[in-house]
């Protein structure tokens, strides 16, 4: 077997990817069943962990209150080739999150995102809209106090950029109701496109 195939297959298996057939030699069937397997599996996760609630704040506890932390940390483990540099996890997670079923994890992280990256610099205009008034969602996140309980249904958009005060600005919008739930827009800054993503909460 050549180094290539071998470090796929130990990787597959980190990530839990990866199960060992008949036509694989018993030195993988032995390590996909070892304790020292599951341990570092355990320590990649919690590591994860650590680098995640200490720069997607708001993100991380969303997802945490609503019980959606592991597997949502599982899923990225799983599907990314995560850099080993932990400048570049949070935005690769928050990214990744893009694509999640709830609406408000879609719409908390790509908010978080887009202030991650206007505080680097990125000189973009970025766009994320929002099915609730947005203000006293991060309020609660950010503070530790209760989400809204039933808040209600009013389409808002939050705008990104670095000449903002506090970087952002909250709007009300009038509701599409042809697309409701997720709308794209790109904004012309510098001469230059940036693709902004606008995911309705829910």
């Amino acid at each position: 077997m050549d180094l290539a195939t071998h470090q796929r297959i130990l990787l597959g298996l980190m990530r839990a990817t990866y199960q060992p057939g008949p036509g694989d030699a018993p030195y993988y069937h032995r390590v996909a069943g070892s304790v020292d397997l599951r341990e570092a599996r355990g320590n990649v996760y919690l590591w994860r962990v650590y680098v995640l609630e200490r720069s997607c704040v708001l993100t991380v506890e969303l997802l945490r209150r609503r019980g959606m932390l592991e597997e949502a940390l599982q899923a990225f483990i799983r599907q990314q080739n995560i850099s080993p540099f932990r400048e570049y996890q949070p935005l690769a997670f928050l990214d990744f999150l893009a694509g999640h079923g709830d609406a408000l994890v879609v719409s908390v992280s790509q908010f978080e995102l887009a202030l991650m990256k206007v505080r680097e610099g990125d000189p973009g205009c970025h766009i994320v809209d929002w099915s609730h008034d947005p203000a006293p969602i991060l309020h609660a996140l950010a503070q530790g106090a209760p989400l809204p309980a039933s808040p209600r249904l009013e389409p808002h958009r939050t705008e990104i950029r670095r000449d903002l005060p506090h970087l952002f600005a909250i709007n009300s919008v009038a509701r599409d109701s042809a697309n409701s739930r997720s709308r794209f827009h790109t904004a012309l800054t510098d001469g230059k496109r940036y693709r902004s993503t606008g995911a309705t909460s829910q």
